[in-house]
């Protein structure tokens, strides 16, 4: 019986703190900006390319090693600038998350694909009609602290 109160008094502590605790919703916009403010080397980099849905083209370096880090070390500040071999891009991230546009000649847009504790994925893919022929080229890059 003595064992049965603890029991039931922590489970209602447990509840108290739990109602307690305020859950504030979380900014992805702002959650994003400030999780990839940092250098970040890339740990993968894959090329595709698609004709008609077949691929043509595939292009991987995995993993990169780490001699070769510090020539494929990229930086995003916090005032929203990508910094790779002293190239200086803006960049913006839209309102949901999900994708990161570079201000370049043309528009590069980039998905994001996942983004885990120490390391993310970023995917982009543009499509070409060249005759009849529907060509689509695909970039990954896996980036790692």
């Amino acid at each position: 019986m003595r064992k049965l109160k603890f029991v039931l008094l922590g489970l209602a502590t447990i509840g108290i703190i739990g109602y307690a605790c305020k859950k504030e919703p979380v900014d992805s916009k702002i959650f994003v900006e400030r999780y990839l403010t940092g250098q970040w080397p890339i740990k993968t980099y894959v090329s595709l390319e698609y004709k008609n849905d077949v691929l043509i083209k595939n292009d991987t370096i995995l993993p990169i090693t780490s001699t070769d880090t510090s020539k494929v070390r990229v930086k995003y500040t916090a005032d929203l600038q990508f910094i790779k071999a002293g190239d200086t891009v803006k960049f913006a991230i839209d309102s949901a998350g999900k994708t990161i546009k570079f201000a370049t000649t043309p528009d590069s847009t980039w998905t994001i694909a996942y983004l885990r504790t120490n390391y993310f994925k970023i995917i982009h893919s543009r499509q070409q009609n060249i005759g009849a022929d529907v060509h689509k080229y695909v970039i990954e890059q896996e980036f790692s602290k």
